[in-house]
């Protein structure tokens, strides 16, 4: 009986501080992440927009 008062007792204290540290920490504002240079120069993936795109398809016949 002592050991699940304790135990208990140990819970409450436990979750009353989490909560005091949980409740400090959302009061700070969020980190904000260093932006991004846009103006840097990243290679891009396929055919260049002026050469325009080639398809290669098969023609099906058409039954009938």
């Amino acid at each position: 009986m002592y050991i699940l008062r304790l135990t208990l007792v140990f819970l409450i204290v436990y979750l009353i501080v989490r909560a005091f540290i949980m409740a400090g920490e959302a009061k700070e504002p969020p980190r904000k992440k260093p932006e991004k240079d846009n103006n840097k120069w990243k290679p891009s993936k396929g055919v260049p927009k002026g050469i325009g795109e080639y398809v290669d398809y098969e023609e099906i016949d058409k039954p009938g």
